[in-house]
């Protein structure tokens, strides 16, 4: 009279695997399959699969599920538990994050310059908001979203349909801008600044509706833009796209997990920003040869150039801090502008010996993302 019983909890046991499913995540980018974004989703999503030991894992929807305008909004409302968030393309939601983003071009007067840039500010810019900005953490509750870790790109180029090579070049020159700084800069040099998103550029370029666009050589590729592009002023007027959320979450997904999926995570999300901002920072290399192969010139800002950017950049810096205050009501934006710097100086030093995307994240994690307590933030 027992064996029924005995029967159904052994069906039972044999059932449960199949009742015990992992959690996914839908994770949205608005870059392409077979881009430096897809490459280093391709490891996060392998190091979140090992951290958490399958229990947490993240389906990614490359331009299928939201475009890079749609997708803070997406995140907000549940449509995707995660993805890149660009808040430069949304002033008003992120002014604190941007404004710490908007001083990128000074890091032309640290001692260094542009070298490895992008790697530079993604640690900076990580540490400042998980540890130092509360009020950058509010921006993103207030879309309903946590903040998950940083990006950034090598130093920004003018990717052109002709050559630019002396400041006469530039005077009345359309030129496609990603952030208020370069478009400040590039009235500065008598050119007109142009807004589109990444995903108009390529169009922008060969109806001639830009002469330039302003960013990293590394999105030559990200954009198949070597088809457009005819010469490339490398490394000016430098600076770093850095305002980028590289894995915001949807606070109702952040808090469904449990406190180790959490830690999981936040152990997988480093590795991300290290894989964005290496796999951009080897992408720059690799293109400039590229492109070089491919008949693209590649030229040198003269050193007539280079003076007049760093008078700019001096002068700007006083201009964001005095902007953020006025429009935004920032309080002590000098103070914070200050501190920040401090903080690309810091990582200057770490970054310094820096030979691959494993070590990058390995440093990320011990400096920055093993330092958040994941059961505590964002609840």
């Amino acid at each position: 009279m027992h064996k029924y019983p005995l029967a159904m909890a052994m069906g039972l046991l044999a059932l449960s695997p199949l009742t015990l499913q992992a959690t996914e995540l839908r994770y949205a980018s608005g870059y392409p399959q077979g881009s430096i974004t897809s490459d280093a989703l391709g490891v996060f999503t392998e190091r979140l699969d090992e951290v958490s030991g399958g229990d947490l894992g993240v389906q990614v929807y490359e331009l299928s599920l939201l475009n890079l305008r749609e997708t803070p909004s997406g995140i907000r409302d549940g449509m995707a538990d995660m993805g890149v968030v660009l808040t430069p393309y949304f002033p008003a939601d992120y002014p604190h994050t941007n404004m710490v983003a908007e001083v990128s071009m000074s890091i032309e007067l640290t001692e260094g310059g542009s070298s490895q840039a992008g790697l530079v500010y993604t640690g900076a810019m990580s540490e400042f908001i998980f540890t130092e900005c509360g009020e950058c953490r509010d921006e993103f509750a207030a879309q309903n979203q946590l903040f998950l870790g940083s990006a950034a790109t090598p130093p920004y180029s003018l990717l052109c349909r002709e050559k630019v090579d002396s400041l006469e070049a530039l005077e009345g020159k359309n030129l496609r801008t990603s952030g208020a700084q370069w478009a400040r800069w590039a009235e500065s040099v008598g050119a007109n600044p142009i807004t589109m998103s990444v995903n108009e550029i390529y169009e922008g370029l060969s109806q001639g509706v830009v002469d330039c666009s302003v960013q990293s050589t590394s999105e030559l590729s990200v954009f198949n833009l070597f088809e457009v592009v005819d010469d490339i002023t490398v490394n000016y007027p430098s600076g770093t796209f850095s305002g980028v959320g590289s894995a915001n979450i949807n606070l109702d997904s952040w808090r469904s997990l449990s406190d180790e999926q959490r830690r999981s995570l936040l152990e997988a999300t480093a590795v991300l920003s290290a894989e964005f901002s290496w796999g951009y920072e080897k992408g720059a290399v690799d293109n400039e040869r590229t492109a070089e192969e491919q008949g693209i010139g590649l030229t040198q800002p003269t050193e007539a150039m280079l003076q007049k950017n760093r008078e700019f950049i001096r002068e700007d810096l006083k201009t964001i801090a005095s902007a953020y205050e006025e429009r935004y009501g920032i309080e002590q934006a000098d103070e914070k502008i200050a501190r920040f710097r401090e903080l690309l100086a810091e990582w200057r030093d770490r970054i310094d010996g820096i030979e691959s995307g494993d070590e990058l994240a390995k440093l990320y994690w011990e400096h920055v993302f093993s330092q958040v307590d994941a059961t505590q933030y964002g609840l």
